[in-house]
């Protein structure tokens, strides 16, 4: 239920260099991640872990 495809993170991680640009510090980032991640079903409930985890995952390609 807390998971996305590979396609959707990708798509999550379009959106974040589309509307924020790709240069974002990591505080900024989550920001904006969690701003997107209300709108998706289940995220809302969501764990600390699992938003953490994602968070992170995302992070490391956005970043890298």
């Amino acid at each position: 239920m807390h998971s996305l495809t590979t396609e959707q993170e990708q798509t999550l991680l379009d959106i974040l260099n589309e509307e924020f640009g790709s240069d974002m510090e990591f505080e900024d980032f989550t920001d904006a991640l969690l701003g997107l991640l209300e709108d998706v079903s289940g995220f809302e409930t969501a764990p600390p872990v699992v938003i953490d985890e994602l968070t992170h995952r995302l992070w490391s390609q956005y970043h890298g």
